[in-house]
């Protein structure tokens, strides 16, 4: 778009028609006001302007050099266009973001003519009903504005007011839907401790090798999305009864929302790793056991922007063609970290629609896109539901990748919380697209009603410098004489009643007993021996009985005293005496250990110099095929 240094030079891109169309007005608005601009000549009626479209374009000029009379135009016009004038003239650039201001303000001033030779626009004619805008006057083509009128107005327009989300103050219990005149009522999800209640959770689960997932795409079977979901502490954020009345509309899936989330949120932090088809933890992951849970979901958060292991498009299944030859996605990091960069510019503990939110995040200059290719896209229909035509827009495309992202990984880290209904019906912008019209919703996502960004997001996206989760003082076990741990509290997490199942036998549903094979079992596994002691230290109803201190102290004390020293490969010798000659040579005695009378171990890292030695004392060890 051009940037014009004079306002002549904006006129001179017009055609003679549009000149002579904003020379009539011009002089109206010169009548209507009284004013007469200094040396210039103001005719009577319009025949009296001077025809050569030079000459007409230097009359403008000259009047609108006039900041009495550039006065008199901006009181003439509308509110919109006030503000867009103020944009224009306080802006840094010359052209105005007619989308951003859309987003700010609700609509786009209207410009009465625009430059033909670029962008055919039919001119009102004298007995047209359209009414001249004054700001015709001074934008022009492609909302421009020279560079000598924005010092001029600049004396006297007033800065634009600053940038602001649009908040509400309470959400309502029922909100009415576009299917069969109802209303639907609004369910709120509070997000933060569910979710570090969760990650702990789930880490037990896959150290238990109990969620299994595609061997290919890492995606949760329908038994390890159940596995998940039987243990949040929230549950998924829709009701397993919840699913659409017809077999062909949209569904939640088998896999839900949280359950599938998380499964795919640990893979693409490096938690967990595939093995076949069973997620176990990965190092990092077997430390975050012992991290604070909001540390590690910070940690998730920060790699899942990044990731490439989905995109969240790929949650939307209506929209066909994903996988095309034509690689019609965009790279999602970039559309991930806008909407986090809005996100970060939300007032924390204030709920906000999440169509406002996202005309926000458009007006902040933080809009995104998540396609390249759109004609490869398509609902129903590869050419008659084609997502490349005109009348497709960011709510369609961009605004469902949002949504997807804000509820299945956002809202399941716990950086917002949501309000929620159902999504069939939730919106009605799909019927304007061909082959959805069979459908109720375009995703799953689309019952995202508003967010709020509560505490622990607003400490992971930087606008705090600590957070501390709330944690429940009161003791939740009773750990008696006779090694048995009761249950005293009415609720207990997830994790911890995890932990229990893991490392102490059950006897009853509020009952554990302190068995030392299951408890050595965990240990193998990984669970360190300190942290079994230190969870019912930490959970007991007062200090724990000396007969239990004795017994754990006993079982500590037998841990120590094995230590595995790896693989060794046993050597079998033909006499006791040839043994005995070999365990105390100077050099193999160093690589080998006696194994009975006639046995000689050799650990598998000292094979190649025992066989060496061996040689130089004129023997062999035969290779095994």
């Amino acid at each position: 778009m051009n940037n014009y240094p004079q306002i002549r030079d904006m006129f001179m891109e017009y055609t003679v028609d549009n000149l002579k169309y904003l020379c009539a007005n011009l002089l109206e608005l010169l009548k209507e006001s009284g004013i007469r601009p200094r040396g210039v000549d103001v005719p009577a009626k319009a025949s009296g302007i001077p025809t050569r479209k030079a000459d007409r374009a230097g009359w403008m000029t000259a009047c609108l050099k006039e900041s009495e009379f550039l006065r008199y135009l901006y009181s003439r016009m509308d509110t919109v266009s006030r503000s867009a004038v103020a944009e224009l003239v306080h802006g840094a650039s010359g052209s105005l973001d007619t989308n951003r201001f859309a987003a700010k303000y609700g609509s786009v001033p209207r410009l009465t003519v625009s430059n033909s030779r670029y962008h055919y626009r039919r001119m009102p004619d004298e007995d047209s009903e359209i009414e001249f805008e004054p700001i015709s006057l001074v934008v022009g083509m492609g909302f421009t504005m020279a560079a000598d009128t924005k010092k001029r107005m600049a004396e006297f327009v007033p800065v634009p007011n600053a940038l602001s989300a649009e908040y509400v103050a309470h959400l309502p219990e029922k909100v009415p839907v576009f299917l069969g005149r109802k209303t639907e009522p609004v369910i709120r999800h509070h997000t933060a401790e569910a979710a570090i209640n969760d990650l702990g959770a789930i880490l037990q689960l896959v150290d238990q090798g109990k969620i299994r997932v595609s061997s290919k795409t890492g995606k949760p079977t329908n038994a390890g999305a159940k596995a998940i979901a039987r243990i949040l502490t929230s549950g998924d954020f829709y009701t397993v009864d919840h699913e659409p009345g017809d077999d062909w509309d949209v569904k939640l899936g088998e896999a839900g929302i949280r359950p599938f989330a998380w499964t795919m949120l640990l893979q693409g932090a490096n938690l967990v790793q595939r093995n076949g088809t069973k997620l176990v933890l990965s190092r990092t992951g077997r430390a975050a056991l012992k991290k604070p849970g909001h540390d590690v979901l910070k940690t998730i958060w920060e790699r899942w922007l990044k990731t490439t292991l989905i995109h969240e498009m790929n949650r939307i299944e209506i929209i066909k063609g994903q996988k095309s030859k034509k690689r019609p996605l965009a790279n999602a990091r970039s559309a991930r970290e806008q909407i986090a960069c809005t996100l970060a510019e939300l007032e924390p503990g204030k709920w906000i629609h999440t169509d406002h939110f996202f005309k926000f995040l458009i007006a902040a200059g933080n809009g995104y896109r998540v396609v390249r290719r759109a004609w490869a896209l398509y609902i129903g229909h590869a050419e008659y539901g084609s997502l490349g035509y005109s009348h497709i827009g960011f709510n369609h495309v961009e605004e469902r990748f949002g949504r997807a992202f804000l509820l299945e990984y956002a809202a399941t880290l716990g950086v917002i919380d949501v309000a929620l209904i159902p999504p069939w019906g939730a919106l009605a912008d799909y019927k304007e697209l061909w082959g959805a019209g069979d459908f109720t919703c375009l995703s799953r996502y689309d019952g995202l009603l508003a967010i709020r960004l509560n505490a622990l997001g607003a400490w992971i996206l930087g606008l705090a410098d600590e957070y501390t989760p709330s944690v429940d003082e009161a003791p939740c076990l009773q750990v008696l004489p006779n090694l048995e741990v009761t249950q005293i509290s009415s609720v207990m997490s997830a994790p911890d009643q995890l932990f229990l199942d893991r490392v102490f036998e059950k006897t009853s549903d509020r009952v554990w007993r302190i068995d030392p094979p299951k408890m050595l079992k965990a240990v193998e596994e990984g669970v360190t021996f300190k942290s079994i002691v230190d969870f019912i230290q930490l959970r007991n109803n007062g200090p724990l009985p000396q007969p239990v201190n004795v017994f754990m102290d006993e079982i500590a004390g037998r841990i120590d005293r094995l230590k595995d020293q790896g693989e060794s490969r046993l050597i079998q010798c033909l006499d006791e005496a040839t043994a005995q000659l070999l365990a105390h040579d100077t050099t193999l005695k160093t690589l080998c250990f006696p194994a009975g009378k006639r046995h000689l171990a050799v650990p598998k890292d000292n094979l190649a110099p025992f066989r060496s030695r061996l040689r130089v004392l004129g023997y062999v060890l035969p290779m095994e095929f």
